[in-house]
């Protein structure tokens, strides 16, 4: 990735039309940078060359690099029909997989909540946090690795999937932007639009898969995604579980 003092004008004009552009060198965290801003009451956007101590769900570290892209964007929910933090992490799912394939051509599935994948490899991750009425949507991806670590054979980058560099810049412009557009028709028509368009491009849909919640283990078949973007599970025994988070595998 480039560094931030490489970014063009046009393009730095581009970012900071959805809010204050905080470009870094290193940080720990792009969440917990965005939520230090909050104060200020001003939507931001956050992007840092390294992450040092990036999370996903149940705070698990997260890999990152100077070639990964690292950002977040810092809301606030403030308007009637404003997305819920949950529900925002869905959108963030799909404005990032349509961010990809606008940048490279490259078709990616979302996996249930918040994985982007590239064929069966994970290529990025989402973590939506509140705080009051702050709300920081952090994602990493991995943008221009030649190569993964060997403790990570589950993850691809965009660069390994289609054999060149891309812009980070450019690709983080690209999410800003379906970001926003899909708020803006959830807070406007509800859910349904923006549900339907996940559903297509998840890669668990009417799927037989493995949810491991906190509490217990699932197994049966993806057979809806309810308006709130839970999984409906007609498990094995004949029963529906909705569920609002877990780890899923899917099984062949």
């Amino acid at each position: 990735m480039a560094p931030a003092t490489e970014v063009s004008g046009d393009r730095l004009a581009g970012l900071a039309r959805y809010g204050s552009v905080h470009l870094l060198d290193q940080v720990g965290s792009t969440n917990d940078y965005a939520f230090g801003l909050a104060g200020k009451g001003r939507t931001a956007v956050v992007m840092a060359r390294r992450q040092t101590k990036g999370r996903g769900r149940f705070r698990r570290h997260w890999f990152s690099d100077t070639d990964s892209l690292s950002a977040s964007l810092l809301l606030f929910a403030n308007a009637p029909g404003f997305p819920r933090p949950t529900f925002l992490g869905h959108l963030a799912g799909l404005a990032l997989s349509r961010a990809v394939e606008q940048t490279s051509g490259t078709a990616t599935q979302i996996r249930w909540p918040n994985d982007i994948t590239v064929g069966d490899k994970k290529l990025a991750g989402i973590l939506c946090e509140s705080r009051g009425r702050a709300v920081a949507v952090g994602f990493g991806l991995n943008l221009n690795q030649e190569s993964m670590p060997e403790d990570l054979p589950d993850a691809a980058s965009l660069r390994m999937a289609t054999g060149r560099e891309w812009d980070a810049f450019y690709l983080l412009e690209n999410f800003l932007r379906e970001m926003f557009a899909g708020i803006e028709q959830t807070t406007k028509d509800g859910s349904s639009q923006v549900l339907a368009a996940i559903k297509q491009r998840s890669s668990i849909m009417h799927r037989r898969v493995e949810i491991q919640t906190l509490l217990r283990r699932h197994v049966g078949t993806v057979i809806d995604l309810d308006s709130e973007g839970r999984i409906v599970l007609r498990t094995d025994s004949g029963k529906l579980a909705v569920l609002g988070a877990g780890d899923v595998r899917r099984l062949r």
